[in-house]
């Protein structure tokens, strides 16, 4: 790291601080004194100083108080701290500048000084140029110290993030003021609509399910023609055509929905209170013919299993839980590999991240928004 700036916002400064993404092993106050963090203190989102709570060791002393970042030491006046009784409490001002000015508090005291940039790893540096200048993973060729185990790790954890994300999803549809059995039944079906509505008919699809189970029906016939009444001759449903394969099409979608439709409400509700009760969707898809189709198997993993994983939560069943758990970790995604093309430029082996719905979530929630404060992969590289 240059010793000359800190060429980041001071939001960047924050979360090295909160992540501890320095070295803490040899730290020394401007005024000459040992520090050791015992607890960094908790980022503080409202007004005041930036981090509460903190414990720091300064000479052997134990001080408890805040800590506030800045850029450089000048941003204490400029902000006006100095006239601010929220900061009397400050013990610690930390920031990125050499020769740094001495501040004072309202009350008159006079918080350590901490020059960070000494302690901030070059490997850290390096990321940080790729974080704000380049399209790339921000990790990609600038972590020397990126480990394969760490990497899988991470996605095996984005993994089980993305179960409980689509959980929350399957939830959203849950009514509570209908019988369990109807609210969970009409919950899978508004979620399979959804799904195949991917990705510019969502809404479009979710609406017209939404309509249809206000209706009865006598046979899978009646129900498909009143799909197509009020699909097609609804004004308020504007379909999206636009670049749509034929195979997409929202004709050959919603009859497959209806298909679906129409299996989820003729089957039993107790067939899926079994700890079997996943292998239901591949005789449905069987008998609809698109048990080789790429959609209904991801269809499989993030609709149908989550809502029996729901359903095992709603009855306290351990062994509907346990047995969602098991078939999402061993469900092999048919994920196009342009998807995962990012993970190409890191010098990782693609079974790690192929065929892994975890590896979507990944790039969706971590990389894509360059949320690595919250990543394995950088803070077991940075630590290392």
């Amino acid at each position: 790291m240059s010793k000359k700036s800190f060429p980041y916002s001071e939001h960047i400064l924050q979360w090295v601080w909160n992540e501890l993404l320095f070295d803490t092993t040899s730290l020394t106050t401007e005024c000459g004194k040992s520090l050791r963090i015992l607890n960094q203190g908790i980022l503080n989102r409202s007004d005041g100083p930036d981090f509460k709570s903190s414990r720091l060791l300064i000479d052997g002393m134990e001080w408890h108080g805040s800590v506030e970042l800045h850029l450089i030491s000048s941003g204490w006046v400029s902000h006006n701290h100095h006239t601010d009784r929220n900061y009397n409490n400050v013990v610690l001002h930390v920031v990125a500048e050499n020769s740094p000015r001495k501040v004072h508090t309202l009350s008159g005291s006079a918080p350590f000084t901490l020059n960070i940039l000494p302690y901030i790893h070059s490997g850290l540096a390096s990321f940080l140029s790729n974080f704000d200048r380049s399209r790339s993973l921000p990790c990609s060729g600038n972590l020397t110290f990126l480990s394969q185990e760490i990497f899988q790790e991470q996605i095996e954890r984005s993994h089980q993030e993305y179960l409980s994300k689509k959980v929350d999803d399957f939830l959203c549809f849950f009514s509570p003021s209908i019988s369990q059995s109807l609210a969970w039944k009409n919950a899978l079906i508004l979620s399979i609509f959804d799904g195949l509505g991917i990705s510019g008919n969502r809404h479009q699809m979710r609406e017209l399910a939404s309509t249809l189970l206000t209706k009865k029906y006598e046979s899978l016939a009646q129900l498909k023609s009143e799909a197509t009444n009020i699909a097609f001759e609804n004004p308020d449903i504007k379909w999206n055509y636009k670049g749509l394969r034929p195979h997409s099409h929202p004709s050959k979608r919603i009859n497959t929905g209806i298909e679906f439709f129409h299996f989820v409400k003729s089957t039993p509700f107790e067939h899926f209170l079994t700890p079997e009760s996943h292998k239901i969707w591949f005789k449905w898809c069987g008998n609809i013919g698109i048990q080789n189709a790429g959609l209904p198997k991801i269809l499989y993993a993030t609709v149908f299993l989550p809502s029996l994983y729901f359903l095992g939560k709603l009855f306290q069943s351990e062994k509907i839980i346990d047995s969602v758990k098991n078939e999402w970790n061993l469900f092999s995604a048919p994920i196009p590999k342009i998807l995962l093309s990012e993970f190409t430029q890191l010098n990782i082996s693609p079974s790690v991240y192929q065929k892994k719905l975890g590896s979507v979530h990944q790039l969706r929630e971590y990389c894509k928004p360059k949320k690595c404060s919250e990543c394995l992969v950088l803070k077991k590289a940075i630590s290392s």
